[in-house]
């Protein structure tokens, strides 16, 4: 799985992270609300759980002094990535989250900020959204075709995969939302051994799973357990949920 996971890895190349637009898309103020900003094909972005095809969505873009007013940005303003190539641009006065300065060693200060809007599930590419193609992947039957969804998966969200004690455990983490270095998971997949899928545990998102033997929740967290787990068991999963969080 690791070496399939390398292939898609280097064939995917600047396409990976998270929920990517399918085409040039404007974000809107409110789900069915006006154009606020817009962003070019291929750039991914951070989603909140969808609600009747519409998503909250968030991006971190990089922004020139003279656009910015306090913590508000012009309209008409250029967006940028870290590297400065355009991206986008305001279509009205947008609301910053989380404005940073990014400090010149030479000429003028730049900054970092998260910027929020609304788009609908069509301006997405197919299987962008992790949780939808989990559950996808979940509900495939070949195990060889299962493998590869899942190897996939981990490469477009750039997840992280860490042994702990028997368990194989993926994080995809939450990229866009906030501009620390450090984000909270978005979505952590248990395998018992290399690769029998054990639990599922989401951060304020919504997996729908085959065949789920038992739930637990608290808060914003719930976990989802494939198969029948003691009380120990339960207690390690549980601490996943801290582990990945970005105390």
């Amino acid at each position: 799985m690791r070496s399939l996971l390398l292939v898609i890895c280097l064939t995917l190349g600047s396409a990976l992270s998270a929920q990517i637009l399918e085409e040039n898309t404007q974000l809107l103020s409110a789900a069915r609300g006006d154009a606020a900003f817009e962003l070019n094909a291929g750039e991914h972005i951070y989603t909140y759980q969808g609600e009747d095809g519409w998503y909250k969505a968030r991006k971190m873009v990089y922004l020139k002094a003279a656009d910015i007013d306090e913590n508000r940005l012009r309209a008409g303003a250029k967006l940028y990535n870290e590297d400065e190539e355009e991206i986008g641009k305001s279509i009205v006065e947008l609301k910053l989250y989380e404005l940073d300065t990014i400090e010149a060693f030479r000429g003028d200060n730049s900054y970092r900020a998260i910027i929020q809007g609304y788009v609908f599930e069509t301006k997405l590419e197919d299987g962008s959204v992790p949780e939808e193609r989990l559950g996808a992947i979940m509900a495939t039957k070949n195990r060889t075709q299962q493998q590869e969804m899942f190897a996939e998966l981990w490469a477009n969200n750039e997840a992280e995969n860490e042994e702990v004690g028997e368990y194989n455990v993926w994080v995809i983490y939450e990229n866009d939302k906030t501009t620390r270095e450090n984000k909270d998971f978005r979505l952590i997949m248990v395998f018992r051994g290399k690769a029998t899928p054990y639990a599922v545990i989401t951060n304020d998102h919504e997996v729908e799973l085959p065949k789920v033997k038992e739930v637990w929740e608290d808060g914003e967290f719930k976990i989802q357990y494939l198969f029948k787990a003691s009380a120990s068991q339960k207690e390690k999963i549980e601490e996943l949920i801290y582990k990945y969080l970005a105390l």
